[in-house]
């Protein structure tokens, strides 16, 4: 059974931003009997990795905590949330899973081929010492996240940017994971790890907020081109789902005025 513990990093020792606070407010509203581990940097020193340590030592405290959740997770089991994550519900109807973990909402593409989606590493859980988990961790074995100290070259050459979803993803589709983005349904995979549609872990996208256990509002700390968070208005149901009628009845007039 996956432990009520929840794990979650900040590494910088600066204080929250005000946006993060709410967030983090939900956590105690919907989780009162569950027990928080903060990994700061004081704790990172238990980890002792190479790529954790360097990746802070630039203060990219994504990067660390990328392989920090997964160190955490596998050594004492529970649940990894991101500093942004909006709670909406109990995780107690998935602490039976062995691991759980859901899709994202968010849509990768690569040249000639299919768009496929990655999976929720802002919020997964699992019992301590899942055999997914530890596979997830060998990746970062003997990994530099520093290339090269040259600051004439741009990060994603400097720096391993490679991000944790992805390489659960990956890894996942070994298992029978389908990436596919045309694809939104819950999946048992063949290790036993439980993956969630979208809306239950990441954003409601156009549906509504039945099946939502929480909202990722996206900070995007990894990403240099980032904005800052999703707006809340990005991640309300009714706002989208009014967005995307308007862009459906535009299709549908564009399409009627080509048959014309």
């Amino acid at each position: 059974m996956i432990p009520k513990l929840i794990h979650y990093s900040w590494f910088s020792g600066e204080p929250y931003p005000e946006f993060l606070k709410e967030c983090m407010a939900t956590w105690k509203k919907w989780l009162p009997d569950y027990e928080f581990m903060l990994w700061d940097a004081k704790k990172l020193a238990e980890c002792n990795n190479v790529f954790a340590n360097e990746a802070v030592s630039v203060r990219k405290w994504a990067f660390a905590a990328d392989f920090v959740r997964l160190y955490a997770v596998y050594h004492y089991g529970g649940i990894w949330l991101d500093t942004d994550i909006d709670m909406f519900k109990s995780f107690d109807p998935f602490l039976n899973d062995g691991m759980f973990i859901g899709r994202e909402y968010y849509v990768h593409h690569e040249p000639g081929k299919e768009d496929f989606i990655t999976l929720t590493s802002h919020c997964f859980g699992a019992e301590k010492e899942h055999p997914f988990i530890k596979e997830c961790l060998e990746y970062y074995e003997h990994r530099h996240f520093i290339r090269s100290h040259n600051e004439k070259l741009p990060q994603e050459l400097r720096y391993d940017m490679t991000i944790i979803p992805m390489v659960q993803m990956r890894l996942a589709e070994n298992y029978g994971f389908d990436s596919r983005n045309s694809v939104n349904k819950l999946q048992v995979l063949s290790n036993g790890v439980h993956v969630y549609p979208y809306q239950w872990f990441d954003q409601p996208g156009y549906t509504s907020m039945k099946d939502v256990v929480c909202i990722h509002r996206v900070a995007q700390s990894w990403n240099p081109k980032a904005k800052g968070q999703t707006l809340r208005d990005v991640t309300n149901p009714k706002k989208k789902t009014l967005g995307y009628r308007k862009m459906m009845l535009q299709k549908k007039i564009a399409d009627f005025i080509l048959k014309l």
